[in-house]
């Protein structure tokens, strides 16, 4: 309704709002609503049925996209019809088909309907779910999925989290909280004004060289140096190599540098290699390390009956790295962490803004101790961490204001259930091994990696009838690349490629709990399809 068609009465200043709220005009706004959110709906369930219809990724480009969209901000509103119509014309045929079963890229799920739905509510309330007061539903919810999490990983009843947005933040925050294990602070610490020190430069971290990319970041925004985070080799199927990083420690105590925190992998973007985390827990206690895993990505396997011992200590983790926005099957986004000490992830983030409610003061070990609106000191609820505790979400960790992304998670496991989400997964694993198996066949197709989880990494060497590789390295790079373009441009599959000792690899990840044998069987016969129309054309990366 533009604003030239509101009743008088709406405009500000005119009309009394108490006798406004009364008339019938505003039944008929919620009757537009309703029928706005039917004509939503349909458009969601569009998207939805006519995704297995159309390309995977057309051929687009950025000044295309630009000048599709390039008008003057408006200064009349469109009707909902037209901005439905327009969604469904300009929006839908140029994203990336997260969801098909022909999509094979990174860790994107076919997101849940429920939790598509969910975010739509979540929308509607509006919760800050920073602190109780504003979201005392929210909360609850939130610290209930927190506990799910916890008991699913093994964690002790003393841990705790928060739901944040992804895998990134959540290694930084993990970063953060070793630091401050190892200097002895965190912000609830009322009176230690006094600046880290020396001392921080000379902590050291330890991630293999298949680690995330954030960890680079961690150490950037945490005030550290890049060169004190050492990146250990890995072995042939891509865990840390743990003789490695026995040596690395050793060299920096050497060195008078003090081992600060050991980084388990456990699922690698490139590969989906788990480290061996019972080891790496080992190591790290020796070396009174913070323990931090990675799960961001293959977390997902603690629902799963049959793959659940893949992930054997990471209960003994000190924070894991969770991402229900990847192998959860949830929309984006909805990441965590999970910290084995709850309360030392409160201490590490804790501050008290002057409008906090609940008022502080320093108790006789320096630290805070809250006290309520009436002055009476809050005590911890005898049956469990954080029962029974109006939990402020913004003090156990970096954001302010919060979504309620909870929600989306504690209606879908509701809905689904741990043992049908860990039924998804282990089809999702049945299917990239099922890809590897019919790779096997192919004459001209290297498997490479584990193949443990649903990555499935090969790579294509063309060969002469002798049966020896066709062309050298840099040559079968390049067409393995020009694989990959081509059946992105044709948008017949979509799947990326990736660096492994130096060589591309193409990398196909199964995460869609809709995919059956027959898409991967497909997949294989569009790959040897388009291999054999590259050997067969000129070929610009040919010699």
């Amino acid at each position: 309704m533009s604003a030239s068609s509101r009743p008088e009465s709406d405009l500000p200043g005119q009309g009394d709002a108490t006798e406004s709220a009364r008339r019938p005009e505003h039944d008929d706004r919620f009757e537009e609503l309703r029928q706005t959110g039917y004509a939503f709906v349909d458009l969601v369930l569009d998207y939805f049925k006519g995704i297995e219809g159309r390309r995977v990724y057309g051929p687009m480009s950025p000044m295309g996209m630009d000048d599709l969209f390039s008008e003057e901000l408006p200064e009349e509103g469109c009707s909902y019809q037209d901005l439905v119509q327009e969604t469904r014309a300009k929006i839908f045929p140029n994203t990336m088909a997260i969801g098909s079963r022909r999509y094979f890229g990174m860790m994107n799920p076919a997101p849940l309907p429920i939790a598509v739905l969910a975010d739509a509510l979540c929308s509607a309330m509006n919760q800050n779910a920073a602190s109780w007061r504003h979201a005392p539903a929210g909360t609850a919810v939130e610290k209930r999925v927190i506990r799910w999490l916890c008991d699913l990983f093994g964690l002790p009843e003393t841990s705790f989290g928060t739901l944040i947005d992804g895998g990134s933040l959540a290694n930084i925050t993990g970063l953060k909280l070793a630091i401050n294990r190892a200097l002895g602070r965190h912000l609830s610490q009322l009176d230690d004004l006094s600046p880290p020190g020396p001392e921080i430069a000379k902590l050291t971290f330890y991630v293999s060289d298949q680690g995330h990319y954030s960890f680079i970041k961690a150490v950037d925004l945490l005030g550290l140096g890049r060169g004190q985070l050492r990146r250990i080799p890995t072995d042939d199927i891509y865990r840390i190599d743990l003789a490695a990083l026995e040596r690395s420690i050793e060299d920096d105590l050497a060195a008078g540098l003090k081992p600060c925190c050991v980084i388990g992998i456990a699922g690698t973007t490139n590969t989906g290699s788990i480290d061996k985390l019972a080891e790496l827990a080992r190591i790290a206690r020796k070396h009174a390390c913070w323990y931090h895993v990675d799960a961001a990505y293959g977390g997902a396997v603690i629902l799963s009956d049959r793959y659940k011992p893949m992930l054997q200590g990471i209960e003994e983790a000190d924070s894991i790295t969770v991402d229900p926005h990847k192998w959860f099957y949830m929309p984006f986004s909805a990441g965590g962490i999970l910290v084995r000490e709850g309360d030392f992830l409160r201490q590490s983030f804790l501050v008290h803004p002057e409008y906090y409610m609940e008022k502080v003061k320093a108790g006789d070990d320096g630290e805070a101790e809250e006290f309520d609106e009436f002055g009476r000191r809050i005590v911890p609820d005898p049956r469990g961490f954080h029962m029974g505790d109006k939990v402020n979400f913004f003090q156990y960790g970096v954001a302010g204001s919060r979504r309620f992304n909870a929600l989306k998670v504690w209606m879908s496991l509701k809905l689904a259930g741990r043992k049908q989400i860990g039924e998804w997964v282990d089809n999702d694993i049945y299917l990239a091994r099922l890809l590897a198996a019919l790779l096997r066949r192919e004459s001209d197709f290297a498997l490479l990696g584990p193949n443990t989880l649903g990555v499935c990494n090969f790579r294509w060497e063309p060969r002469n009838p002798d049966g020896s590789v066709r062309f050298d390295d840099e040559t079968t790079d390049g067409l393995n690349r020009q694989l990959q373009e081509q059946v992105e441009r044709e948008g017949d599959a979509w799947f990326s490629y990736t660096d492994l000792r130096g060589r591309t690899a193409l990398r196909v990840n199964v995460e869609n709990r809709r995919m059956r044998r027959e898409n991967i069987e497909r997949l294989v016969r569009v790959i040897r399809r388009t291999a054999d129309r590259i050997l067969a054309g000129p070929g610009p990366n040919q010699p």
